[in-house]
C-alpha cells in the first residue's frame, strides 16, 4: 500500500479533495484549481462514473459482470455475447494472462469466492478441491466476434487485480478533459499523479508489510503511478496460525507464500495494477525476467524472509525509512 503525503493548501492555488467508497476502497481525489463550480462539476461527473464502473465491473454483485459469468456456465461451449463494458478488460486480460505465463489470471473468480474473501465467509474447502482438480484460466475463455464460450465449468472472471487501475486511468482522463493538469488519486493506495503540488512533486510513501509504518518514500514524477500488492491487508488466520490471504496463486489455488508484497512504479495504472498482482506470484528468481515481459523497469518486491527484490531504476528513486531489510537484491 502506497500512503500520500500529507497535503495543505496554500495562498498560490487551492487544493480540493474528494473521497468515494467503490470497488471495497477509498477513492481519494486532490485536484488543483480555482473554479470552484468546475471541481464541483468535475467530482460530480467522477462519482457518476465510478457508480457505473462498481455496477458494471463488479463480480458477485448484480451487474454486468455477474450476468456474464452466468449466462457462461449456463449452457458450457455455447458462445454468449460480451457486453461492451467488460469488453476492454476481458481483452487486456487475456493479453497480460497471455504475456505473464497464466500468472495474471482473472478466470478463477469462483476460487477466489470459494477461499470467502468476497463475503468474509469460512473457505468452501470441497469446493476449492473440486476446482483445484481443474483450475480455469483465460485460454479457457473463447472469444470470437463479439462472442465468448468458456471450455471449463469453474471458470468465472473477477477483474479485482485490474479494476482498480482501469478505473484510475478513466478518471485521469476524465480530469484532463476538463484542463485539470494537478491531480493524484489515491485508491487505497494505489496511486496515479499528474503535475506537482505547489511546484513540488507528489510524495507517496510505501507500507511496511511486517509493522505499522512506512519502509520508503519517492517524488512521484508526472504522469505516474504507482501500485502496491500484498498480503497484509485482506487475510486471516486458519487453524494451522498460516495466513490465508486474497491473492490466490492459478498454480495450486491456494493464497500465494513467498512474497508479502509487490511495488510497481508505471505512467499506466491498468498495468501497474496488473503488474503488481503479477509479482506477488512469481518466484524470487524469476521476478526480474517476470517483469521485464510486462513492460516495468521499477519495481520493488517484499518476501516473507523480509528480503528485497528492487530494480536499479527503482532504487535510485526511493528512500529507504526502515534498516530491518538485511539483504536487499539489486535486479
Amino acid at each position: 500500500m502506497v500512503l500520500v503525503a500529507g497535503i495543505t493548501a496554500c495562498q498560490q492555488a487551492q487544493i480540493h479533495q474528494q473521497q468515494y467508497l467503490q470497488f471495497g476502497t477509498i477513492i481519494d481525489i486532490s485536484l488543483i484549481a480555482d473554479d470552484w463550480q468546475a471541481v464541483d462539476a468535475t467530482f460530480a461527473a467522477i462519482d457518476q462514473l465510478l457508480q457505473q464502473r462498481h455496477q458494471q465491473w463488479h463480480a458477485w454483485l448484480p451487474g454486468s459482470l455477474q450476468d456474464f459469468n452466468q449466462a457462461l456456465v449456463k449452457d458450457l461451449r455455447s458462445a454468449v455475447a460480451v457486453p461492451p463494458e467488460l469488453n476492454h478488460l476481458i481483452q487486456l486480460s487475456k493479453q497480460y494472462h497471455e504475456l505473464s505465463d497464466g500468472l495474471f489470471n482473472p478466470a478463477i473468480g469462483k476460487l477466489v469466492a470459494a477461499w470467502g474473501f468476497h463475503q468474509q465467509q469460512p473457505p468452501d474447502l470441497e469446493l476449492i478441491a473440486l476446482i483445484q482438480r481443474d483450475i480455469p484460466t483465460m485460454w479457457d475463455l473463447l472469444l470470437e466476434n463479439d462472442q465468448a464460450l468458456s471450455l471449463n465449468p469453474h471458470l468465472q472472471l473477477d477483474f479485482g487485480a485490474v479494476a482498480k487501475g482501469t478505473a484510475i486511468k478513466q478518471i485521469a482522463a476524465l480530469l484532463q478533459q476538463r484542463h485539470i493538469e494537478h491531480f493524484i488519486i489515491n485508491a487505497g493506495g494505489d496511486v496515479y499523479a499528474l503535475g506537482h503540488k505547489h511546484q513540488r512533486p507528489w510524495r507517496v510513501a510505501i507500507e511496511d508489510p511486517y509493522q505499522q509504518g512506512v519502509i520508503a518514500t519517492l517524488d512521484l514524477p508526472s504522469a505516474m503511478s504507482i501500485f502496491t500488492s500484498g498480503n497484509y491487508r485482506r487475510f486471516y488466520l486458519d487453524a494451522n496460525q498460516q495466513r490465508r490471504h486474497h491473492i490466490i496463486d492459478p498454480r495450486s489455488g491456494e493464497p500465494s507464500t513467498q512474497i508479502s508484497a509487490a511495488t510497481v512504479l508505471h505512467a499506466d495504472p491498468e498495468i501497474a495494477d496488473i503488474a503488481a498482482t503479477t509479482l506477488m506470484l512469481s518466484e524470487t528468481s524469476q521476478i526480474k525476467e517476470t517483469a521485464a515481459r510486462l513492460g516495468i523497469d521499477d519495481f520493488l518486491v517484499l518476501t516473507e524472509q523480509k528480503q528485497a527484490y528492487v530494480s536499479e531504476s527503482m532504487l535510485n528513486k526511493i528512500e529507504w525509512q526502515e534498516s530491518q531489510l538485511l539483504n536487499v537484491h539489486r535486479l
